[in-house]
């Protein structure tokens, strides 16, 4: 890429600012589909930023697909055209109106109970410790409602890459980051993600005896419980 075409950040919310910075570099063509990024440390520096404000960022571009993470390191720009990722927009009020969170769940119904499947023939030790540390992560957070949704998502995500397929992880991360975007967290109680919290053991515990379809079963019914739910609410 040459000289340093980053500018240094200088305001609040400052992850907002490097998403729009490197989504504008994208468009000048100063970036092209297929660079690398800079790694972390080196694009903090040239940003003038946190690498905790960076990886915020980064989270947000790769759920967009603007990013894409590769297995072995590294982060891509997407061979895609970058116009019609940036410009498509949802409006949450419109989402909300249409109940068109329920388009979001049908997604999740036809790819989790698979993915939870095929975590049980491909997680390694160190997948099923860490979807062990999301579940009690969730568990421990008593206090706050906002940062327990968000604990929650964790654990599927943990899921998702115990599949090793970095593809499953980027649409169920965009699924789940959208979901968050309209609000989720107002259709549910703290009352039903304790029992989530039951729910996710359940398989965690299928995938970590290596059980394909109780796991898959497992979350099937997890995720015909949300659907219960937000139905009664919407």
């Amino acid at each position: 890429m040459g000289d340093n075409i980053f500018t240094g950040i200088k305001y609040s919310r400052v992850y907002e600012q490097i998403v729009d910075q490197i989504r504008e570099l994208i468009q000048e063509g100063k970036i092209l589909p297929g660079d690398r990024l800079p790694g972390e440390r080196e694009l903090s520096t040239l940003l003038g930023c946190s690498r905790t404000s960076l990886r915020e960022a980064l989270r947000v571009l790769e759920a967009e697909g603007v990013v894409i993470a590769k297995p072995g390191g590294g982060r891509y720009v997407q061979h895609v055209d970058q116009r019609l990722v940036m410009e498509y927009s949802f409006d949450p009020v419109d989402l909300m109106k249409t109940t068109s969170i329920i388009y979001f769940l049908e997604v999740r119904e036809m790819i989790e109970p698979n993915i939870a499947a095929l975590a049980c023939e491909r997680a390694t030790e160190e997948d099923i410790l860490k979807m062990e540390r999301a579940l009690l992560k969730v568990e421990a957070e008593r206090k706050d409602f906002n940062e327990k949704l968000v604990r929650d998502s964790m654990f599927h995500l943990a899921l998702a890459e115990a599949t090793q397929n970095f593809v499953l992880v980027t649409t169920l991360e965009t699924n789940l980051n959208m979901l968050q975007q309209i609000r989720m967290k107002t259709l549910l109680s703290p009352e039903r993600l304790e029992r989530s919290n039951a729910e996710h053991r359940a398989i965690f515990n299928a995938v970590k005896n290596r059980k394909p379809k109780e796991a898959s079963e497992a979350m099937a019914a997890h995720l015909q419980r949300l659907r219960e739910r937000i139905l009664n609410n919407l």
